[in-house]
C-alpha cells in the first residue's frame, strides 16, 4: 500500500520534471523552442497532472469508502477481525475507520470471552447429561440414534459408536408397540408423552422405565428426545412382595399340588420379580433312590423368551390369574424344555450337584459349570448353561427336592438377593408338598368319617320319617276310627229298615267334621313341607295387622274376646310377602284367642326397636310351661288335644325365610306373648 502511494506521488510531479528537463536541454544544447512547442508542452503537462490528480482522488477517497463499506459488512456478518487500511492525511474517514476497527476488536474480545463461557457451560451440560442417572436417547426423524449418554451405554453395555446411526427398533427388541406408537405421535403432534412402567429389552437385558418423550427442532429438522428413568429395582421389590402374597393366597385356597408348584415356578420366572429365565423343580424318590424332574417353566429359545416377556408386559395379568389357567403340554411355548425336565432322572448314587444340595440343605451357586468339579458331565450336558443356582426344598430338616434356576437367555448375573428370594419360594413349595402329603392321609380319614356320617344322617332321616309317619298315623287313625264307627251305624240303621233320620243325620255330621279335621291335618303337613315361592315387596306391618284383625273381627265378637290394638306410626316398610305375613299373624292371633278363652284379652302391637320392625301378639291365658318353650316351634309338637303341631313350625319357617326372628315367652303378670322381628332394609 505504501509503495502504491509513493508511486502516485512521484507520477504526479513527473510531468513538471520532464518539462523542466526539456527547457534545460533547450538552454544547454542551444535547441531553439518556439512558442508552439512550449505551449504544447504546458498543455501535455497540465493534462497529465489533471489525470493523475483525479486518479489519486479515486484511489485515496473512493477506494477508502469502498474498503470502509466492506469492513462494515464484515461487522454485520460477525467478522470482527478487520483489515488494517491506511488513511493518509487523517480526516473524517480516517476517524470513522479507526473507530470501526476499535469496535471490531472490542466485539472480538467480547465474543471470545462469551465463547469461552459457552464452552464451559457446554462442557458442564455434557458432563451432566453423560453422567446423569437418567438415560438420554435422541433419534432423528428417520428414527436413527443421534445421541446416547454414558448411563444408557453402561447399563446395556453398548458403545456410543455402536449405537450412532442405528435404528431404534434395532436397539430395543420385542413388541414395544406402545413405545413405537408414542414416538410416532410425538413426532407428528409435538406434544410430549409420559409412559410409565415400560419394559425394554436391549443387548440381552431387560429393564423397566418411566419414559418422557418430547420433540425438538434443530436447524429445521425434528428430533425425538427420550428421557428414561430406570425404576427396575423399585418395580422388582414391589413385584416380589406382590408375588409372595399371591403365592400365599394360592396355597391357602388351592387343593391341587401341581397347580401350586406351577404357580411358584411361574413366580420365579415372572416379569420383574426374580427375573430368572428358567426354573426347574426336581423331587426326591426315596424308594427308587433317584431325583426326578417334576415340573419346569421357561422358554425354549431366545425368541420365545422375548415373546413371553413382551406378552407379560402387554397383558398386565396377575400371576394367580395366569396360574388359574394352568396347563402344560408339548405344544405350548417352553414345551420342549418342560418335556426334557420331566423326563430326566438322576440316581442319588451319582452324587451330582442336586444330591449335594439336598444333602447339605444349603443353596448351591455355580458360577462356571464348565469347570466346576461339583457338576458332573451328565448334569452339565443337561443344564447346558454356565451359571445357575440350586436351592433345596426343605421341610422338617428333610429335603424333598430341589429348585434349579438360571438366566440362559439374557445372561444376567445371579445376585445374592435373587438366591434369598428363591429360597423363600422354595420354602413355600416344600411347605405345600409336606402339607399335601399329610393332607392325603387326612382326606382318607375324612372320607371314612364322611361315610360314617352319611350313614348316621340316613339313620336320623329314617328315624325322623318314622316319627312323622307315626304322628300322622296317630292323628289320622282317630278320625278314621270315628268315621268308620258312624258309617257302620248308618249302614246298620238302613239295613234294619229303620227310618231314624235324626240318627243318620247325626252320623253324617260326625263323619263330615272328621273329614274336615283330616283335611286340616293334611293341609298343615303340606304347608310345612312345601317350598314356597314368595312375592316380596315393600309392605307396612300395620297394614298386615289391620287386615288380619278385620278378618277375625266377627270371631272376636262370637267368643266375647276383647282386642286391644296399638300400631306405631311412621314405621319403615318391610320387604315381604303380604299374604305369608298375614298367615303368620292370623295363626298367632288365633292361638292367642284359644289361650285367652271367653272374656279374655288379646293385644296386638307394632313398633320399631334396635333398627328392627316388630309386631307382638299377647294373650291372657295360663302361659307356656318353661320346659315347653324350646319345643314350641318343632314340627308336630302341640299342647292342644286336637292340634297337629305344625302351626308354629310353619310360622317360624315363613319368618326365617324373610330374614326375621320369632320369640316366645311368658308375660310378667300372666299369659304369653309372641314377638316377630324383621330387619330394616
Amino acid at each position: 500500500m505504501k509503495k502504491r502511494t509513493m508511486f502516485v506521488q512521484v507520477a504526479f510531479y513527473l510531468p513538471d520534471i520532464v518539462f523542466l528537463y526539456m527547457l534545460y536541454l533547450s538552454y544547454k544544447k542551444n535547441i531553439p523552442l518556439n512558442d508552439f512547442v512550449f505551449l504544447v508542452g504546458l498543455i501535455v503537462c497540465a493534462v497529465i497532472k489533471i489525470f493523475l490528480h483525479f486518479s489519486g482522488f479515486y484511489y485515496f477517497f473512493v477506494r477508502r469508502v469502498h474498503n470502509l463499506s466492506k469492513n462494515i459488512q464484515n461487522l454485520k456478518q460477525g467478522k470482527f477481525v478487520l483489515p488494517d487500511i491506511e488513511f493518509f492525511g487523517g480526516g473524517y474517514l480516517s476517524d470513522i475507520h479507526n473507530e470501526i476497527v476499535d469496535l471490531g476488536k472490542h466485539l472480538l474480545k467480547m465474543t471470545n470471552s462469551q465463547k469461552d463461557e459457552i464452552d464451559k457451560y457446554r462442557e458442564v451440560y455434557n458432563n451432566i447429561i453423560y453422567s446423569s442417572n437418567s438415560y438420554f436417547l435422541v433419534v432423528n426423524a428417520q428414527y436413527e440414534v443421534l445421541f446416547v449418554n454414558k448411563t444408557f451405554c453402561s447399563e446395556f453395555e453398548f458403545s456410543q459408536q455402536a449405537l450412532s446411526g442405528k435404528k431404534i427398533k434395532e436397539v430395543f427388541l420385542g413388541q414395544n408397540e406402545v413405545l413405537w406408537n408414542s414416538i410416532e405421535s410425538v413426532k407428528k403432534s409435538g406434544s410430549e408423552i409420559i409412559l410409565q412402567k415400560i419394559t425394554l429389552f436391549a443387548n440381552c437385558r431387560s429393564r423397566v422405565f418411566d419414559i418422557k418423550i418430547s420433540r425438538v427442532v434443530v436447524q429445521g429438522e425434528s428430533q425425538i428426545v427420550m428421557v428414561m428413568e430406570n425404576i427396575t429395582d423399585r418395580i422388582r421389590k414391589e413385584y416380589q412382595i406382590s408375588l409372595i402374597n399371591q403365592i400365599t393366597e394360592s396355597i391357602q385356597r388351592d387343593e391341587e399340588i401341581d397347580r401350586i408348584l406351577f404357580s411358584i415356578l411361574t413366580a420365579v420366572t415372572s416379569g420383574s420379580g426374580l427375573g430368572f429365565n428358567r426354573a426347574m423343580l426336581f423331587t426326591y424318590n426315596e424308594e427308587l433312590g433317584e431325583i426326578s424332574g417334576k415340573m419346569a417353566v421357561g422358554p425354549d429359545s431366545f425368541e420365545e423368551a422375548i415373546q413371553i416377556w413382551g406378552a407379560v408386559q402387554n397383558e398386565n395379568v396377575d400371576m394367580v390369574t395366569r396360574v388359574s389357567s394352568y396347563k402344560v403340554t408339548s405344544g405350548i411355548r417352553g414345551g420342549r424344555f418342560y418335556s426334557d425336565v420331566v423326563s430326566s432322572r438322576f440316581p442319588v448314587s451319582s452324587g451330582n450337584i442336586l444330591v449335594k444340595c439336598m444333602t447339605e440343605l444349603h443353596p448351591k451357586h455355580v458360577y462356571d459349570s464348565w469347570n466346576d468339579p461339583e457338576v458332573d458331565a451328565e448334569f452339565r450336558k443337561f443344564i447346558d448353561v454356565r451359571e445357575f443356582v440350586a436351592v433345596p426344598l426343605v421341610a422338617g430338616n428333610k429335603a424333598l427336592g430341589v429348585i434349579v434356576a438360571d438366566n440362559r437367555f439374557n445372561n444376567t448375573p445371579i445376585s445374592r438377593e435373587n438366591i434369598e428370594l428363591l429360597s423363600i419360594f422354595a420354602m413355600q413349595a416344600a411347605f405345600s408338598m409336606e402339607s399335601f402329603t399329610h393332607l392325603s392321609s387326612l382326606k382318607e380319614q375324612m372320607e371314612k368319617i364322611k361315610s360314617r356320617q352319611s350313614a348316621i344322617v340316613e339313620s336320623e332321616k329314617m328315624a325322623a320319617v318314622g316319627r312323622i309317619a307315626a304322628h300322622i298315623a296317630h292323628e289320622i287313625r282317630n278320625p278314621l276310627a270315628t268315621m268308620g264307627l258312624y258309617a257302620k251305624r248308618i249302614l246298620q240303621t238302613i239295613a234294619k229298615g229303620q227310618k231314624n233320620i235324626d240318627s243318620i243325620k247325626h252320623g253324617a255330621d260326625v263323619i263330615k267334621l272328621e273329614v274336615e279335621r283330616l283335611e286340616k291335618i293334611l293341609s298343615n303337613v303340606m304347608d310345612f313341607t312345601r317350598l314356597d315361592t314368595y312375592i316380596k315387596e315393600y309392605h307396612s306391618i300395620n297394614d298386615v295387622a289391620e287386615d288380619t284383625y278385620n278378618l277375625l273381627k266377627n270371631l272376636f265378637q262370637e267368643r266375647k274376646i276383647t282386642a286391644d290394638i296399638h300400631l306405631a306410626e311412621d314405621l319403615p316398610l318391610v320387604k315381604s310377602d303380604f299374604n305369608q305375613l298375614k298367615q303368620v299373624m292370623l295363626n298367632l292371633i288365633q292361638n292367642a284367642m284359644d289361650a285367652s278363652g271367653e272374656n279374655g284379652l288379646v293385644q296386638i302391637e307394632t313398633g320399631l326397636k334396635d333398627s328392627k320392625v316388630y309386631f307382638a301378639v299377647k294373650d291372657t291365658g295360663k302361659g307356656i310351661s318353661p320346659e315347653n318353650i324350646p319345643k314350641l316351634f318343632e314340627p308336630f309338637f302341640t299342647t292342644k288335644t286336637n292340634g297337629v303341631g305344625l302351626g308354629l313350625a310353619v310360622c317360624k319357617k315363613i319368618i326365617t325365610d324373610h330374614g326375621g326372628e320369632i320369640l316366645a315367652r311368658n308375660k310378667e303378670y300372666g299369659g304369653a306373648e309372641f314377638i316377630v322381628e324383621f330387619p330394616v332394609t
